[in-house]
């Protein structure tokens, strides 16, 4: 009785044969990733922008969806929720407010009364934090550097472990996922954190 196979033992796929489609393909996308990261940018969030960071525990599981239609009803831009560790702890990050520290309370406030009249004044807020923008440029610089250093870390490593062929086509292909991810999200207008 012959066994079935996925893959027969005679399969002979000549991938060398289209490197050159391959590469084609690939300098292109990276050229178009590129073109639309420069042309319209990252989509940042709360984390590289600045805005509102508030923590709460509610007195029961919510509804993330509903609660996230009546937290957009007062008009301070993107609302993202998130469950936080139990279904009853609620991460809410609000964009940065035009106009300043006051602003920026004022909103607080109207986040507050409205989980107040949506789940009663049984609410636990446990942090409320005020992201600036200083710490997103930080966090942008501290970023870069990070990428930088785990591929130089990487390519001494497969230097020193394999040959330096080898570590240079690694780092390239890393720096081609990169690249195309960068692309994706600037071309999705994804939000970036």
């Amino acid at each position: 009785m012959k066994r079935f196979r996925f893959i027969p033992d005679n399969l002979d796929l000549p991938f060398m044969r289209w490197r050159r489609l391959a590469f084609i393909c690939s300098l292109g996308l990276i050229a178009l990733s590129l073109a639309v990261f420069f042309l319209r940018g990252l989509n940042y969030g709360i984390d590289f922008r600045g805005g509102i960071l508030i923590e709460v525990k509610i007195p029961a599981s919510a509804n993330i969806s509903a609660m996230r239609d009546s937290l957009a009803t007062l008009g301070l831009g993107e609302v993202a929720l998130q469950e936080f560790g139990a279904p009853d702890d609620i991460l809410i990050r609000v964009e940065r407010q035009e106009g300043g520290e006051k602003a920026q309370l004022e909103a607080v406030s109207a986040l507050k009364s409205r989980l107040g009249e949506d789940f009663g004044s049984n609410l636990d807020y446990r942090r409320t934090e005020f992201v600036g923008p200083k710490v997103g440029s930080e966090l942008i610089s501290a970023g870069i550097k990070a990428v930088v250093s785990a591929l130089l870390a990487m390519m001494v490593y497969i230097w020193f472990r394999f040959e330096w062929q080898f570590s240079l086509g690694a780092v390239a292909a890393l720096l081609h996922d990169v690249v195309l991810t960068i692309g994706m999200f600037s071309f999705t207008g994804l939000e970036f954190n």
